[in-house]
């Protein structure tokens, strides 16, 4: 992690380049990722997202990966058993998510989509504005949870 939370906190490849920002606003968690995307960034990601939860609950998560490129549709398994569970324990109630343009990004999140759907509020878009939108209007203050 590059910067000590609640500022933006970035995750790297190891050539350097950032592949996911985390974001925290005043009524969601912000993830706005970037460049090509592998199964194991992702388990990376879910893995420090669950940690900034714990520090600073929000309910509403903002997943934008307008930006991402990749295959990472073996993560899908991981992320439904293990990581959205305790993500739900943790707090987290809805989340809007922005497609990227890229095919093979698209169809890993629109499967991961079709399996979150039974268990949480999840609404995907093809806009970040109309996301983001739709988060803010649909559900109460995260103070109405507890903080």
């Amino acid at each position: 992690m590059a910067a000590a939370w609640p500022a933006p906190v970035q995750l790297s490849h190891p050539g350097g380049d950032v592949f996911l920002t985390i974001s925290l606003h005043q009524n969601y968690i912000e993830a706005r990722w970037s460049g090509h995307v592998t199964a194991d960034n992702i388990v990376t990601a879910a893995k420090v997202y669950l940690s900034l939860l714990h520090k600073t609950p929000r309910a509403r998560l903002l997943n934008d990966k307008t930006d991402a490129t990749g295959d990472w549709t073996e993560a899908n398994d991981w992320l439904e058993f293990e990581w959205l569970p305790k993500a739900i324990q943790s707090g987290l109630h809805a989340i809007a998510y922005v497609y990227s343009n890229n095919m093979f990004s698209r169809l890993s999140s629109r499967d991961l989509i079709q399996r979150m759907t039974p268990n949480i509020w999840i609404k995907d878009f093809n806009d970040r504005a109309l996301a983001e939108a739709w988060l803010l209007s649909h559900f109460v203050p995260d103070k109405a949870i507890g903080q």
